[in-house]
C-alpha cells in the first residue's frame, strides 16, 4: 500500500504561498472626473433655473394694465352724486393687484365723498407710462369722465404726476393728486433697500421663484408698518406667492422709472390742481420732510396741504384705514371743499 507524501504547509516551510495576480480597476483620471461633475452640476443648475423661471411665470398673472372699479353700493351712489368724476389709485413699488384693491377698500369711504373710486393694476410685462395713459383714456371715455382725482400710493405718486400732466393736455381736469408716502425723487428713499432697487434690473428678474421668495421676505421685513416681525415676514411671502402678485420684471421697470424721476415730468400740471401730502414723519422708507419739500419745489404754483399720520409706517392705508381715511377727508375739505348747501333765507314780516 503506497503512502502519499504530505506536502509541507506554508507554516511548516516558513515561506508565503504564491498569490494570484491582483487586477487593478481602471482609475478615471482626476481632471476628466472633475470635468464630468462640473458639467453635470451645470446641467442640473440650468434645469433648476429653467424650472425656477417657469414656476415664477405660472405664479404671475401676466395681464396688461387693468382698471378696476368695485361694483358696490357706495361706488354706485357716488357715481350718481358726482357724474363725470372718478378716483384712480396707483399702487406703489411691487404692490400687487390684490393689495391695490385692499388699499382702495380702506380709502373708499372718504373717496366717495367726492367721486366713485377705481384702482389701477400695472402690467406685469413692465410699466409703460404711455400704455398706462392709453388705458386711463379708454376708461375715461367709456365712463364719460371729465374730472379725475389721483391717489398715489408711494411710487404711485410719481406715476400720478406724469399721468396728470398727460391727462390735462387732453382736456381732462385733474382736481387733486394725493401723495401717500410718495418720494419726490430716489434721494428721498432712506432704507437699505435703495441698493436693492438699483440692482433690481440686473439681478432679481432672473431669479424666478427663488427671487420671488427672497424679495417677498425682504419686502415684508423691510416694511412691517406696525406688524410684528413674524407677521411682516409672512405678509411679504403671502404677497410673493399670491397668483395676483406683480412680477419681478415689473419691479425692474418701476425701479428704472423711480431712479429717473422727476425728469419724466414735463411741468404740465395746471396750477389749479391741489397736492395732498400724507406722511408718517418717522417713515423709515421715505424721508417725509425731504419728500414734502421736493414736491413743493417741483410744483410750486399748486395749492398743497399736508397731514401727518404718525406711527403708521410707510404707505399703509390697508393696515391703518381709519387714520388714513381721516387724513384724506381733512385734505379734501381743505383743497376741494364740498359745495355749500345754503338754506333759503326766511323773511319774517
Amino acid at each position: 500500500m503506497s503512502q502519499r507524501t504530505a506536502r509541507p504547509s506554508s507554516q511548516d516551510s516558513g515561506s508565503e504561498p504564491p498569490q494570484p495576480p491582483v487586477k487593478h480597476a481602471h482609475q478615471v483620471p482626476d481632471v476628466p472626473r472633475r470635468l464630468f461633475f462640473t458639467v453635470m452640476g451645470t446641467a442640473a443648475a440650468a434645469t433648476a433655473f429653467q424650472a425656477n423661471i417657469a414656476a415664477d411665470a405660472r405664479l404671475t398673472e401676466r395681464t396688461k394694465y387693468r382698471i378696476e372699479t368695485p361694483d358696490n353700493e357706495e361706488n354706485r351712489t357716488a357715481a350718481q352724486r358726482f357724474p363725470g368724476r372718478t378716483w384712480y389709485l396707483l399702487g406703489g413699488f411691487r404692490v400687487s393687484y390684490r393689495d391695490a384693491g385692499r388699499k382702495l377698500a380702506a380709502l373708499q369711504p372718504a373717496m366717495n365723498q367726492r367721486a366713485p373710486a377705481s384702482y389701477i393694476g400695472y402690467s406685469n410685462e413692465g410699466i409703460d407710462v404711455a400704455q398706462l395713459f392709453i388705458a386711463i383714456q379708454r376708461d375715461a371715455y367709456a365712463r364719460k369722465i371729465d374730472t379725475v382725482y389721483f391717489y398715489g400710493d408711494s411710487f404711485g405718486g410719481m406715476a400720478a404726476t406724469v399721468l396728470a400732466s398727460l391727462l390735462a393736455s387732453t382736456g381732462i381736469s385733474v382736481k387733486l393728486i394725493i401723495m401717500g408716502s410718495s418720494p419726490s425723487s430716489v434721494a428721498d428713499i432712506l432704507d437699505p433697500g435703495k441698493q436693492y432697487i438699483s440692482l433690481a434690473g440686473r439681478i432679481v428678474p432672473y431669479l424666478g421663484l427663488a427671487g420671488r421668495l427672497g424679495a417677498g421676505l425682504w419686502g415684508g421685513l423691510a416694511n412691517p408698518n406696525g406688524q410684528g416681525m413674524y407677521q411682516a415676514a409672512r405678509s411679504g411671502l403671502d404677497r410673493s406667492f399670491s397668483p395676483e402678485s406683480n412680477s419681478l420684471i415689473l419691479s425692474t421697470t418701476q425701479a428704472t422709472f423711480l431712479q429717473a424721476f422727476p425728469s419724466q415730468y414735463d411741468g404740465g400740471i395746471p396750477a389749479t390742481t391741489g397736492i395732498g401730502l400724507i406722511y408718517d414723519p418717522a417713515d423709515f422708507i421715505v424721508n417725509a420732510a425731504s419728500a414734502a419739500r421736493g414736491w413743493q419745489a417741483l410744483l410750486p404754483r399748486n395749492p398743497s396741504f399736508g397731514y401727518n399720520v404718525p406711527d403708521t409706517g410707510h404707505a399703509s392705508p390697508e393696515i391703518h384705514p381709519e387714520v388714513y381715511r381721516t387724513a384724506l377727508a381733512v385734505i379734501l375739505d381743505q383743497l376741494d371743499p364740498p359745495p355749500l348747501t345754503t338754506k333759503p333765507v326766511q323773511h319774517i314780516f
